[in-house]
């Protein structure tokens, strides 16, 4: 069995998508027995889940979004197609590459609608992205055909070049009455027991 992170370490100052809160995290108090820290963050920092309530889908907050609904058989979706089947769609575009540059947050490739559509048909669970957002730059129709079909969507991966085709897939958001919080994002592989 191997586990691999997906997830970006949450760090002081961390890139942030353009308009969002900056992240503080800061040390309080410290003496020779604790360390006391602060984080102040947006709730689409990092690593996130969006849910419904993100694009206006719905009521639903991540709080209502229910643990067996983050776990699943991942499967990898790269060049648009889908490689497996599962219920939740890993999109594999090597943007997380660029994570940390200037150009992460410019371009980046998205989703296209056919393939949305498709994953919708699907009825798959969620939906993983390694770049900044579903949508191409200043758009939200993915969002919105995502969410309101009840498909939470996961931002901000990374390491999915080190990802099977067949894996057990982990989303921990903090329990939040939230449209979205930042989350632990890990495959688990390895092992048939926790694959299927």
């Amino acid at each position: 069995m191997k586990i691999i992170d997906l997830t970006h370490k949450i760090e002081d100052s961390m890139p942030v998508f353009p308009g969002d809160p900056p992240v503080k995290l800061r040390t309080e108090s410290s003496d020779a027995d604790y360390i006391t820290s602060s984080l102040s963050l947006g709730m689409h920092s990092g690593t996130h889940l969006d849910a419904p309530l993100h694009a206006r889908c719905s009521a639903l907050t991540v709080d209502g979004i229910g643990l067996e609904e983050l776990t699943g058989a991942g499967f990898l979706v790269s060049g648009g197609e889908m490689l497996t089947r599962g219920d939740i769609a890993v999109i594999k575009t090597g943007w997380s590459s660029r994570w940390g540059s200037e150009e992460y947050f410019q371009n980046y490739p998205g989703i296209k609608r056919h393939l949305a559509e498709e994953l919708v048909e699907h009825e798959v669970l969620g939906v993983c992205i390694d770049g900044p957002s579903v949508d191409r730059p200043g758009e939200t129709d993915i969002h919105r055909l995502l969410l309101k079909n009840g498909i939470w969507v996961v931002e901000n991966i990374t390491n999915t070049d080190l990802l099977p085709p067949k894996f057990r897939l982990f989303i921990v958001p903090l329990s939040v009455k939230a449209e979205a919080s930042p989350a632990r994002v890990f495959a688990v592989t390895g092992s048939e027991r926790c694959i299927n």
